[in-house]
């Protein structure tokens, strides 16, 4: 076996790879350099959401309330939490600030009408967040209108989502998560501040 080896190195020409070199294992500036990497992917990750708290003021005693804020419940996952409770809770806590905000603005009749486009109207509520860019750190998985069609022939429901729809979901849940987290007052600075105040269509 082993002359049958130096038979065949001696036909092989000099320019040939060396099986050595073919199966050797990583050196460890390549470990290093890779582990660099992931941690920099990683790291980057964090410092989106880390610099979106900052830039909007918002501190929270749970790090990771930022990125259930931001988790859909579209994502496929048994371990991580989605904002679905937040957006709630996000969604009632608005419509109190709004109605309060609005009580003396507006027509006794024209009140319901008026707090439903900062919650129940998708496009305004989503269109605040997008300029948040909020929408950046999204994550979520589309629903086409192909899987709402096939989802219908099997007799359920499924509502196709767009990015402005599920931004504003996630709004709604930072809401949530600020009032949660840090108050009744808190939230009603940072609703006031980057909702209220806000340009919505009221067509």
């Amino acid at each position: 076996m082993l002359s049958n080896f130096r038979f065949l190195r001696r036909l092989m020409p000099k320019s040939t790879i060396s099986t050595a070199a073919l199966y050797s294992k990583p050196t460890q500036l390549d470990t290093q350099i890779t582990t660099i990497k992931l941690k920099f992917n990683k790291q980057n990750n964090v410092d989106k959401h880390v610099e979106f708290c900052e830039k909007f003021g918002i501190t929270f005693s749970d790090k990771n309330l930022i990125h259930q804020v931001c988790t859909h419940k579209s994502v496929r996952s048994n371990t991580a939490p989605t904002n679905e409770r937040l957006d709630f809770l996000g969604q009632k806590v608005i419509s109190l600030y709004a109605a309060e905000y609005l009580f003396n603005q507006v027509k006794p009749s024209e009140l319901h009408d008026r707090v439903y486009l900062y919650t129940k109207r998708s496009e305004n509520i989503g269109k605040i967040g997008v300029k948040m860019g909020l929408n950046k750190l999204l994550h979520w998985t589309p629903i086409n209108e192909s899987q709402v069609i096939e989802a219908e022939r099997n007799g359920q429901s499924l509502q196709s989502l767009g990015e402005e729809s599920v931004t504003g979901r996630a709004l709604q849940a930072l809401v949530g998560a600020i009032y949660h987290d840090q108050g009744a007052f808190a939230a009603k600075q940072f609703v006031h501040k980057h909702i209220l105040s806000a340009p919505i269509d009221i067509r």
